[in-house]
């Protein structure tokens, strides 16, 4: 991409007199137009377009650059810093454009792009303070994880110069530096020593991102991997030094983190899930993400936590030991769970250790139900630590949107009658997605309680989801059926549509009414074989052209999907 003849305007001589009068009717060469020749802001959108979209979590990451093809998740990305890398070695002028943006957005895939990173940044601190996003798809206490570090700092260390000059951003890690300097000759010692050295690493880059605004980390599942144990006790330290040890407040590390993005290893999770795996544990493996709370207290001002591939564990009695606050989530505002083993038991705690939650969404890890010791109590009243129990005390809460594969026998952890009672309470809620076996309970008698009695009255949208705990069977077996098995169930669910519509019917009419912020209402039926008949008019939409009609008379928008 040499800026070659766009860099060299074209231009007719001036003083010599034409030959050929009819040559007086040509136009004058105008400059020839250029990268080089447009307006900086110009420039600037277009590499913009360049910064890397921040991956998602579940994701492994790439093996290997060459065999990435269009569509995988990793493509666009390490193609795009491929692309900003470049455009630094064309001249001064795109260096100084495209730098910040090849910064801003940073993953750690290996251990030498960590060491990489970390030097770069011990050399030049000024590149950490354009990023805004940071991941590390590393578990760093895991043993090749460890050894790759270790041999990787002996290589690629021995020739770091880190800035002399006065920063405040140096001054907390100049013990960190020396520490590593005095491990470099000892670095092939035996397993077992220096294994917190690849969370020292990591520690050391977040020190050099004081604009960092979203933190990527990848954490253990297995038993066989401790926790990340130096890398808490670092940020403890750091917790405890205080804004004021500081000059600049902008500079200060962790400050700006809005977005904490935690996933367990999802490469051990593929190696659980094989069939040939004979590991001995427990389906409700996971992060212990309860244990992480040194975390989330290094940062004054996380927001939201995503994560994904937890233990179900939410309790923590560790937090507060020294007589302070025991609620490590309460400055959370918004709490996602992907591939959650997460039950109504365990929402319970969590809400509790979250009082000021606005948004609590979570999706189950496929086939999970409950296989643990809980006395489930009365279903009548509800078991005192129920999710119903939490939720009453949250009155802030705005989104809602949980869910679960079985409950059976475990009803009571919903609330009394196994359902949500509270849900009319909430009136500051928004949004809400529910299973239909949470808010009628073990029986759908649908007639006998109107669907908008059982809702929040100030809901804006709504997503209803046709799945009762009795439905777990057909669920996970239909993708095995055959058409008559398809025929036999539709069949067999005629009286079941009858009172479905019904109940949809008058909630329809009772819209515009009841809820007068309603815009739009959901229906995912979650075994389509109950609603539709492949090869056949039948269809989704088929049930509920008169519900749609309903509803667009009240001003709501109506869909069914599956």
């Amino acid at each position: 991409m040499a800026p070659t003849a766009m860099t060299t305007p074209l231009s007719l001589p001036t003083q010599a007199p034409l030959s050929n009068p009819s040559d007086a009717k040509l136009p004058l060469a105008r400059p020839a137009a250029g990268l080089e020749s447009m307006p900086t802001e110009i420039i600037d959108i277009i590499l913009d377009c360049l910064v890397p979209q921040p991956p998602e979590l579940g994701e492994t990451h790439p093996v290997s650059y060459a065999k990435l093809v269009p569509g995988e998740a990793w493509y666009s990305l390490t193609r795009n810093r491929r692309g900003l890398c470049s455009l630094c070695l064309v001249s001064r002028r795109w260096a100084a454009a495209a730098r910040p943006l090849l910064y801003r957005v940073l993953t750690i895939l290996d251990e030498d792009a960590m060491v990489l990173l970390f030097r770069t940044l011990a050399e030049t601190p000024p590149y950490g303070t354009w990023t805004r996003f940071l991941s590390c798809h590393l578990t760093l206490t895991s043993e090749p994880v460890i050894r790759e570090t270790r041999r990787a700092i002996s290589r690629l260390l021995r020739i770091c110069k880190p800035a002399t000059e006065p920063a405040a951003i140096m001054g907390p890690i100049k013990s960190s530096l020396r520490r590593i300097s005095t491990m470099l000759p000892h670095l092939n010692a035996s397993p077992g020593f220096f294994d917190g050295i690849p969370q020292d690493m990591l520690f050391l880059i977040l020190m050099f991102l004081p604009r960092l605004e979203t933190l990527f980390l990848q954490l253990p599942i297995s038993d066989n991997e401790p926790d990340y144990g130096t890398l808490l006790h670092e940020l403890e330290r750091f917790y405890k030094l205080g804004v004021h040890t500081f000059e600049d407040p902008d500079l200060v590390p962790l400050h700006k983190i809005g977005t904490l993005l935690l996933q367990g290893d999802p490469e051990v999770e593929a190696h659980f899930e094989r069939i040939d795996c004979d590991c001995h544990l427990n389906y409700a493996y996971g992060a212990q993400f309860s244990h992480y709370w040194p975390l989330y207290d290094a940062l004054p001002n996380l927001k939201t936590l995503e994560v994904s591939i937890d233990n179900g564990c939410w309790s923590n009695m560790a937090h507060g030991r020294d007589g302070g606050d025991n609620l490590y989530l309460a400055k959370i505002r918004h709490i996602y769970l992907h591939n959650s083993v997460t039950s109504p038991f365990d929402l319970h705690h969590l809400l509790r250790n979250a009082p000021n939650l606005e948004t609590l969404y979570m999706t189950p890890r496929r086939g999970w139900s409950m296989d643990y010791e809980v006395d489930a109590g009365d279903l009548s009243f509800g078991h005192p630590e129920s999710l119903d129990a939490a939720l009453v005390q949250h009155k802030n809460l705005r989104h809602l949107d949980v869910g679960w594969y079985n409950m059976a026998r475990y009803e009571s952890l919903l609330g009394p009658e196994g359902r949500f009672k509270s849900l009319p309470e909430l009136r500051r809620l928004e949004k809400l997605c529910v299973q239909l076996g949470a808010l009628y309970g073990p029986e759908p008698g649908m007639r006998a309680t109107p669907l908008a009695d059982l809702l929040p009255p100030n809901l804006v949208e709504l997503i209803l989801e046709d799945y009762w705990w009795f439905n777990i069977n057909d669920f996970f077996e239909m993708d095995d059926w055959l058409p008559q098995d398809m025929i036999l169930h539709y069949q067999s669910y005629h009286d079941y549509r009858v009172k479905f519509l019904d109940m949809f019917t008058q909630f329809a009419r009772d819209a515009g009414e009841r809820f007068p912020c309603l815009k739009k209402v959901g229906l995912l039926c979650k075994i389509p074989q109950t609603w539709m008949m492949d090869n056949t008019e039948v269809d989704l939409d088929f049930h509920f052209e008169d519900v749609r009609a309903l509803f667009r008379v009240q001003g709501v928008e109506f869909f069914v999907f599956s």
